[in-house]
């Protein structure tokens, strides 16, 4: 299954990039640049090559940027010729950012407001491309647990939390909480439909030790390597720990992209490990998952 993007100049191409920044790699994407001295033949062309190249069937859509342009123009003729495929305009990076998380064609356009150039919609979602639900560790409800300094953002709003159908985001961040401003940002960020806990380091280890998040999906969240130990300590159980994002800063040596750590946040995670729990990296859900330890080699 793949999509063509096309679009005028190298937009398209920036699209995608800026997805995989947030998703990872996106090979379902094909881009199409149409330039100054291009014709709607020649892009017409570049649709023809690639649909034959990878198959007229497993085409989901062309997706262009502007209703009316010449890629979009271009795209009429090549689904006369093909019933299956779809149409759409209204190129975006949050609409490839959905489609790479698995969401159905029809559902992204609805989110996003992209437009069906052609009437025969249809649900693209596969047996493949559903979020399989994990499991909750112990009885807490936790899904995941995730080192992540920026907390919610992209990857862990519109990609992991979609991935692990998690119903609650749970920060257990101290700092936080004295920050108004930080506040405001997170209650802002958190996907609708979600619903959102900060709490200090102490007052989420009460609470999901009490079993209050039993029936949901949590998504747990800290800042630090620090937190992670201390809602260990205070017996909240889970199976492993993502560290996730660490960023750059004087002191600190990179492990792998996107995790900077110093001695001391090292010797946390051994300490963390001492305790039974598997910590691993994983930046986003479709990249490999493996120890943190592995990286240290």
């Amino acid at each position: 299954m793949y999509y063509i993007i096309a679009s005028h100049g190298i937009y398209a191409e920036g699209c995608k990039s800026s997805c995989e920044m947030i998703t990872g790699a996106a090979p379902s994407f094909v881009t199409v640049t149409f330039t100054e001295d291009m014709t709607k033949e020649s892009v017409e062309k570049e649709y023809e090559k690639i649909v034959a190249e990878k198959g007229a069937d497993e085409c989901v859509a062309i997706i262009a940027d502007l209703p009316g342009g010449t890629p979009y123009n271009a795209a009429m003729k090549i689904i006369a010729e093909h019933k299956n495929i779809q149409l759409v305009a209204g190129l975006c990076q949050q609409l490839l950012v959905l489609l790479n998380s698995g969401e159905d064609l029809a559902s992204a356009i609805e989110e996003t407001g992209a437009i069906f150039g052609n009437t025969s919609v249809k649900s693209t979602k596969s047996e493949k491309t559903k979020a399989v639900p994990k499991e909750p560790v112990e009885k807490n409800g936790i899904v995941n647990f995730r080192l992540d300094e920026r907390m919610i953002h992209g990857q862990v709003a519109t990609y992991w939390t979609r991935t692990l159908q998690a119903d609650r985001i749970m920060i257990a961040d101290d700092d936080v909480l004295k920050d108004e401003i930080g506040m405001s940002a997170l209650k802002a960020a958190v996907p609708s439909g979600v619903h959102l806990s900060i709490l200090s380091v102490e007052n989420a280890a009460k609470r999901l030790n009490e079993g209050l998040y039993s029936n949901q999906r949590v998504f747990l969240i800290v800042k630090k390597t620090k937190a992670i130990v201390r809602l260990i300590e205070s017996g909240v159980k889970v199976k492993e720990v993502n560290i996730g994002n660490m960023g750059e800063k004087e002191g600190r040596k990179q492990v792998k992209k996107s995790v900077y750590c110093t001695s001391e946040e090292i010797a946390d995670i051994e300490t963390i490990e001492k305790t039974g729990v598997q910590v691993f990296a994983q930046m986003v859900p479709n990249d490999d998952k493996r120890t943190f330890r592995s990286y240290l080699k």
